[in-house]
Protein backbone atom coordinates (compact mmCIF):
# COMPACT_ATOMS: atom_id res chain seq x y z
CA UNK A 1 0.00 0.00 0.00
CA UNK A 2 1.34 3.52 -1.17
CA UNK A 3 2.39 5.65 2.06
CA UNK A 4 -0.22 8.84 1.89
CA UNK A 5 1.68 10.64 4.80
CA UNK A 6 3.10 13.86 4.21
CA UNK A 7 2.47 16.98 2.23
CA UNK A 8 3.84 18.57 -1.04
CA UNK A 9 2.82 22.51 -1.84
CA UNK A 10 1.99 24.16 -4.98
CA UNK A 11 2.14 27.88 -5.18
CA UNK A 12 -0.83 29.99 -7.02
CA UNK A 13 1.86 30.69 -10.01
CA UNK A 14 1.53 27.23 -11.70
CA UNK A 15 -1.69 28.35 -12.88
CA UNK A 16 0.31 30.29 -15.03
CA UNK A 17 2.56 27.23 -15.87
CA UNK A 18 2.89 26.34 -19.46
CA UNK A 19 1.47 22.66 -19.50
CA UNK A 20 -1.32 23.80 -16.86
CA UNK A 21 -3.98 23.42 -19.26
CA UNK A 22 -2.93 20.52 -21.06
CA UNK A 23 -5.18 17.95 -18.99
CA UNK A 24 -2.70 15.06 -19.47
CA UNK A 25 0.48 16.58 -18.22
CA UNK A 26 -0.74 18.45 -14.68
CA UNK A 27 -2.44 15.29 -13.79
CA UNK A 28 0.92 13.32 -14.73
CA UNK A 29 3.48 15.84 -13.23
CA UNK A 30 0.75 16.37 -9.85
CA UNK A 31 0.99 12.28 -9.96
CA UNK A 32 4.66 12.19 -10.08
CA UNK A 33 4.90 15.05 -7.43
CA UNK A 34 2.85 12.99 -5.03
CA UNK A 35 4.57 9.49 -5.39
CA UNK A 36 8.45 11.06 -5.87
CA UNK A 37 10.64 10.27 -2.97
CA UNK A 38 10.70 13.26 0.08
CA UNK A 39 14.17 11.69 1.30
CA UNK A 40 16.76 9.70 -0.31
CA UNK A 41 16.69 5.84 -0.34
CA UNK A 42 17.64 2.38 -2.13
CA UNK A 43 15.44 0.24 -4.55
CA UNK A 44 17.23 -2.55 -5.72
CA UNK A 45 20.52 -1.73 -5.21
CA UNK A 46 19.67 1.83 -6.72
CA UNK A 47 20.14 4.78 -5.21
CA UNK A 48 17.10 7.38 -6.00
CA UNK A 49 17.28 10.90 -4.89
CA UNK A 50 14.81 13.37 -3.54
CA UNK A 51 11.86 13.88 -5.51
CA UNK A 52 12.35 11.01 -7.88
CA UNK A 53 10.35 7.56 -8.43
CA UNK A 54 10.84 4.14 -10.45
CA UNK A 55 7.92 3.38 -12.31
CA UNK A 56 7.38 2.23 -16.16
CA UNK A 57 4.69 4.19 -18.48
CA UNK A 58 1.88 0.86 -18.07
CA UNK A 59 2.49 1.67 -14.13
CA UNK A 60 1.83 5.62 -14.83
CA UNK A 61 -1.31 4.47 -17.37
CA UNK A 62 -3.10 2.12 -14.62
CA UNK A 63 -2.43 4.32 -11.86
CA UNK A 64 -4.16 8.47 -13.43
CA UNK A 65 -6.04 6.30 -16.08
CA UNK A 66 -4.46 7.66 -19.00
CA UNK A 67 -3.30 5.42 -21.86
CA UNK A 68 0.06 4.55 -22.47
CA UNK A 69 0.60 6.72 -25.42
CA UNK A 70 -0.82 9.99 -23.58
CA UNK A 71 1.64 9.02 -20.58
CA UNK A 72 4.59 8.80 -23.40
CA UNK A 73 3.40 12.39 -24.93
CA UNK A 74 3.16 13.79 -21.36
CA UNK A 75 6.60 12.39 -20.39
CA UNK A 76 8.06 13.86 -23.70
CA UNK A 77 6.16 17.53 -23.03
CA UNK A 78 7.91 17.47 -19.03
CA UNK A 79 11.07 16.13 -20.76
CA UNK A 80 11.29 19.25 -23.13
CA UNK A 81 11.09 22.13 -20.63
CA UNK A 82 12.97 20.36 -17.83
CA UNK A 83 10.58 19.52 -15.44
CA UNK A 84 11.69 16.07 -15.47
CA UNK A 85 14.13 13.52 -16.00
CA UNK A 86 13.72 10.02 -17.34
CA UNK A 87 16.60 7.37 -17.17
CA UNK A 88 15.93 3.46 -18.18
CA UNK A 89 17.71 0.92 -15.77
CA UNK A 90 17.42 -2.49 -14.98
CA UNK A 91 15.01 -1.92 -12.95
CA UNK A 92 12.91 0.31 -14.54
CA UNK A 93 12.05 4.09 -15.85
CA UNK A 94 13.40 6.51 -12.78
CA UNK A 95 11.86 9.86 -12.98
CA UNK A 96 13.59 12.37 -11.14
CA UNK A 97 11.49 15.60 -10.75
CA UNK A 98 14.01 18.18 -11.48
CA UNK A 99 12.63 20.91 -8.80
CA UNK A 100 11.60 18.72 -6.40
CA UNK A 101 12.22 21.09 -3.73
CA UNK A 102 10.10 23.91 -4.51
CA UNK A 103 7.04 21.26 -3.98
CA UNK A 104 8.23 19.81 -0.68
CA UNK A 105 7.40 20.73 2.24
CA UNK A 106 9.80 20.96 4.91
CA UNK A 107 9.66 19.43 8.32
CA UNK A 108 9.56 22.53 10.41
CA UNK A 109 6.53 24.04 8.24
CA UNK A 110 3.34 24.62 10.21
CA UNK A 111 0.44 22.79 8.72
CA UNK A 112 -3.06 22.77 9.60
CA UNK A 113 -3.06 19.73 11.34
CA UNK A 114 -0.67 21.05 14.23
CA UNK A 115 -1.96 22.03 17.60
CA UNK A 116 -3.93 26.06 17.01
CA UNK A 117 -1.58 28.02 20.13
CA UNK A 118 1.51 26.82 17.39
CA UNK A 119 -0.79 28.30 14.76
CA UNK A 120 -1.35 31.36 16.49
CA UNK A 121 2.44 31.57 17.42
CA UNK A 122 3.10 31.43 14.21
CA UNK A 123 0.68 34.19 13.38
CA UNK A 124 2.02 36.49 15.65
CA UNK A 125 5.72 36.16 14.95
CA UNK A 126 4.28 36.78 11.24
CA UNK A 127 2.22 39.73 12.32
CA UNK A 128 5.48 41.11 14.21
CA UNK A 129 7.51 40.56 11.17
CA UNK A 130 5.06 42.76 8.85
CA UNK A 131 5.09 45.61 11.95
CA UNK A 132 8.82 45.43 12.15
CA UNK A 133 9.28 45.73 8.45
CA UNK A 134 6.62 48.71 8.47
CA UNK A 135 8.95 50.59 11.23
CA UNK A 136 12.14 50.06 9.03
CA UNK A 137 10.07 51.31 6.15
CA UNK A 138 10.67 47.63 4.64
CA UNK A 139 7.72 46.22 2.47
CA UNK A 140 9.16 42.57 1.69
CA UNK A 141 12.67 41.26 2.43
CA UNK A 142 14.01 37.93 1.95
CA UNK A 143 17.71 36.40 1.99
CA UNK A 144 20.02 40.13 1.16
CA UNK A 145 17.14 41.19 -0.70
CA UNK A 146 14.62 44.03 0.54
CA UNK A 147 12.23 46.47 -1.28
CA UNK A 148 11.53 49.68 1.01
CA UNK A 149 7.65 51.07 1.44
CA UNK A 150 8.84 54.34 -0.57
CA UNK A 151 10.25 51.34 -3.51
CA UNK A 152 6.92 50.15 -3.66
CA UNK A 153 4.45 52.90 -3.90
CA UNK A 154 7.35 54.06 -6.66
CA UNK A 155 6.35 50.55 -8.74
CA UNK A 156 2.22 50.91 -7.80
CA UNK A 157 2.54 54.29 -9.97
CA UNK A 158 2.81 51.46 -13.03
CA UNK A 159 1.34 48.63 -11.56
CA UNK A 160 -1.10 47.07 -9.34
CA UNK A 161 -0.48 45.85 -5.59
CA UNK A 162 -1.16 42.04 -7.17
CA UNK A 163 0.99 42.23 -10.11
CA UNK A 164 3.91 43.99 -7.94
CA UNK A 165 3.55 40.90 -5.17
CA UNK A 166 3.56 38.00 -7.74
CA UNK A 167 6.53 39.61 -9.39
CA UNK A 168 8.15 39.45 -5.80
CA UNK A 169 7.14 35.76 -4.75
CA UNK A 170 9.00 34.88 -8.41
CA UNK A 171 11.90 36.47 -7.46
CA UNK A 172 11.88 34.74 -4.32
CA UNK A 173 11.53 31.55 -5.60
CA UNK A 174 14.01 31.88 -8.54
CA UNK A 175 17.07 29.70 -7.70
CA UNK A 176 19.85 32.39 -9.42
CA UNK A 177 18.52 35.55 -7.31
CA UNK A 178 21.65 35.39 -5.57
CA UNK A 179 23.19 37.53 -7.89
CA UNK A 180 20.57 40.15 -7.70
CA UNK A 181 21.68 43.70 -5.91
CA UNK A 182 18.91 45.50 -5.80
CA UNK A 183 15.11 44.05 -5.66
CA UNK A 184 13.79 47.40 -6.89
CA UNK A 185 15.33 47.49 -9.87
CA UNK A 186 15.20 43.68 -10.66
CA UNK A 187 11.14 44.18 -9.69
CA UNK A 188 10.96 47.02 -12.68
CA UNK A 189 12.60 45.10 -14.84
CA UNK A 190 10.55 41.78 -14.01
CA UNK A 191 7.24 43.68 -14.37
CA UNK A 192 8.21 45.34 -17.61
CA UNK A 193 8.91 42.21 -18.97
CA UNK A 194 5.89 40.72 -17.63
CA UNK A 195 3.44 43.83 -18.04
CA UNK A 196 5.28 45.21 -21.12
CA UNK A 197 1.43 47.44 -22.40
CA UNK A 198 0.88 48.45 -18.85
CA UNK A 199 -0.14 52.23 -19.10
CA UNK A 200 1.62 54.81 -17.00
CA UNK A 201 -0.52 56.18 -14.59
CA UNK A 202 -1.63 59.92 -14.99
CA UNK A 203 0.38 61.39 -11.90
CA UNK A 204 -2.33 64.68 -12.11
CA UNK A 205 -4.89 64.63 -9.16
CA UNK A 206 -8.55 65.36 -10.50
CA UNK A 207 -8.61 68.96 -9.15
CA UNK A 208 -5.29 69.98 -11.74
CA UNK A 209 -8.18 69.41 -14.96
CA UNK A 210 -11.07 71.04 -13.11
CA UNK A 211 -8.63 73.95 -12.42
CA UNK A 212 -7.57 73.90 -16.26
CA UNK A 213 -10.98 73.88 -17.39
CA UNK A 214 -11.92 76.73 -15.52
CA UNK A 215 -8.57 78.43 -16.77
CA UNK A 216 -6.63 78.62 -13.72
CA UNK A 217 -4.00 76.41 -14.56
CA UNK A 218 -2.68 76.95 -18.31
Amino acid sequence: MVNQQGWIKLHRQILEWEWYSDNNCFRLFLHLLLKANHKEKRFKGIELKVGSIVTSRDLLASETGLSSQQIRTALNKLISTNEITSVTSSQGTIIQIVSYEKYQVSTNEITNEQPTSNQRVTTNKNVNKEKNNKEKNIYRQFKHLSLTLDEFEKLKVNYTKEQIDLILDSIENYAQNKKYNSLYLTSLNWLKEKYPKQKETDVNPPEYYKFKQMGIIK
